[in-house]
């Protein structure tokens, strides 16, 4: 009995990331063994490595027209974080992605879903990768500054926007309505502040807090796993996802019931220390209260 070559969500992963990657002139294959991808052989690997190396595969492979591999994708189910054998696995491939120099970004079935100013956090990531390449191309022609920095936030098409929303700056919808619910003294913050840390696995936590008046605020805290993928900064899209969570509870809150709001003095004297104690900085952005 044949068995089909993809599940359900392999199937969506794979033609989600095809539509992206051939507005970008890629292409896509499901299913490559990590030996087609990488040269193996007398590469310096480890025995547990090289034997893994030749018996696993990649979910997708990405390459160019020229059929040069650039990056891959896998899609983590929950036997991911279940399975102490499948993490094992998942640290070898890391493993070797890390020794051949290639991009790996996993996802699971929350990167697929078009929640983020009409975008999936797959598309957001694979647009990343290709936008920088063409920025960095674009700086060594002397078309940009060469001490100018790549920030996918700030970068608009002048062109054909293939339906997304330009600039890559995902919080932008929401950061202009909590400054015009500032103006209008509803919330004591034109925008929300953030701690993001690491934890013990090297993934990446966030807490975002706004003070809504002289005795409440409202927080959320959100996570992210570290990634072997170029041009996305996690620490700063996951502050990024966080205000996203942040804004739906803040409408629940202006509509409805306060419940959800915190004692002033108790967050800023015990959560936040704690979040912060256990989860060593890698960014912050604090924004002063006007309450």
């Amino acid at each position: 009995m044949r068995q089909r070559l993809l599940n359900r969500y392999e199937e969506v992963t794979y033609e989600s990331l095809t539509r992206v990657c051939e507005s970008n002139g890629a292409r896509v294959f499901p299913k490559v063994r990590l030996a087609d991808v990488f040269a193996i052989e007398k590469s310096g690997l480890s025995s547990e490595q090289f034997g893994y190396g030749l018996r696993s595969h990649f979910d997708f492979l990405v390459t160019d027209n020229d059929y040069q591999p650039q990056f891959s994708v896998e899609f983590d189910g929950p036997l991911h974080k279940s399975s102490a054998i499948q993490r094992h696995r998942d640290l070898l491939k890391n493993e070797l992605c890390e020794h051949f120099g290639h991009g790996l970004l996993r996802i699971n079935s929350k990167y697929l879903t078009p929640a983020y100013r009409g975008l999936d956090l797959l598309t957001y990531f694979v647009d990343a990768w290709f936008l920088e390449r063409a920025f960095d191309e674009a700086q060594r022609s002397g078309a940009v500054p060469y001490d100018e920095p790549f920030d996918i936030t700030f970068i608009y098409s002048t062109g054909n926007s293939n339906g997304r929303k330009w600039p890559y700056w995902l919080t932008l919808d929401i950061q202009t309505e909590m400054q015009r619910l500032h103006n209008e003294r509803r919330i004591g913050q034109m925008a929300p502040s953030h701690h993001v840390g690491t934890d013990n696995d090297g993934n990446y936590r966030c807490m975002s807090w706004l003070v809504m008046d002289a005795t409440s605020v409202l927080s959320v805290t959100t996570g992210m796993r570290a990634q072997r993928f170029p041009a996305v900064y996690e620490n700063e899209l996951v502050s990024m996802l966080a205000m996203f969570d942040l804004y739906r509870n803040l409408l629940s809150v202006l509509s409805g019931p306060r419940a959800a709001l915190m004692d002033r003095n108790r967050f800023f004297q015990e959560r936040l220390p704690a979040f912060q104690q256990r989860f060593p900085m890698v960014s912050a952005a604090s924004v002063g209260a006007t309450v």
